[in-house]
């Protein structure tokens, strides 16, 4: 079991992702304190050619072997994949790779495009968390939540930040407002992991966290057995948000 981490309360958990598409390709780069990941999607206009994930640092040892069933998109209609979650289950799939897979199925349509996202979760004080999303260098949401419930502003207090999120932010935003707080909440719930110490990360193998099985890839059974962390994949960017995306392993 993960013991709590003594520096929580001081840090901010950073997420960079990066979309960027030409002719026919499109590419999403993630990068934050857990994860290091690259995507190319490939299409022909009508159907996906090829899907080519890179994971350049991953917390498990099992975490690439969920690439081998992103080959059941390859030939996939573009316009069936919008309802991406239902194609691959998900304790077959990395969520962070479908994610980024989601985000460059909503833009293989461009032309030419580029979009930034940043996403600062602060440390909980005082019972509330301060969590923001910037796009482009522009803001876009900036919330403060309790209790995993969004407090402020007043217009959202309420408001869901784990199960249900999806389905008020779908009716609340639209485009990018709502692609923004969809890149939000993925952070929001990743930045959770700051608040325990896995070190050292041999004592911690992901079947001791006791995460839902199913969840992802590396969290189902009979994987989760053998899901070992690995050394060194943490990294902390609450004082260095430019080093994120360097891929610097």
């Amino acid at each position: 079991m993960s013991r709590p981490n003594p520096s929580y309360g001081q840090g901010v958990f950073r997420r960079r992702v990066r979309i960027t598409v030409r002719a026919n390709e499109a590419r999403v780069d993630l990068e934050d304190a857990n994860h290091a990941f690259r995507l190319a999607l490939r299409h022909d206009g009508e159907r996906v050619t090829a899907l080519e994930p890179e994971f350049v640092r991953h917390p498990f040892t099992t975490c690439p072997e969920s690439e081998r069933h992103l080959a059941a998109l390859v030939g996939q209609p573009l316009e069936e994949l919008r309802r991406l979650r239902r194609a691959v289950e998900t304790r077959l799939s990395c969520t962070h790779v479908m994610d980024m897979t989601a985000l460059a199925l909503a833009h293989v349509g461009e032309r030419e495009f580029a979009r930034l996202y940043d996403v600062a979760v602060e440390d909980e004080r005082a019972g509330c968390t301060h969590a923001r999303v910037v796009c482009d260098d522009r803001p876009v949401h900036e919330w403060v939540i309790a209790r995993h419930m969004i407090v402020q502003p007043s217009a959202l207090a309420g408001r869901p930040m784990m199960q249900g999120f999806h389905a008020w932010a779908r009716e609340s935003f639209a485009d990018r407002e709502f692609e923004a707080a969809l890149t939000l909440q993925r952070g929001y719930f990743v930045a959770q992991a700051r608040r325990y110490d896995t070190s050292p990360e041999r004592d911690h193998p992901a079947v001791s966290d006791n995460m839902p099985d199913g969840v992802c890839y590396s969290y189902s059974a009979p994987v989760v057995q053998r899901a070992l962390r690995v050394e060194g994949s943490k990294r902390d960017f609450t004082h260095d948000a430019e080093a994120l995306l360097r891929f610097e392993r």
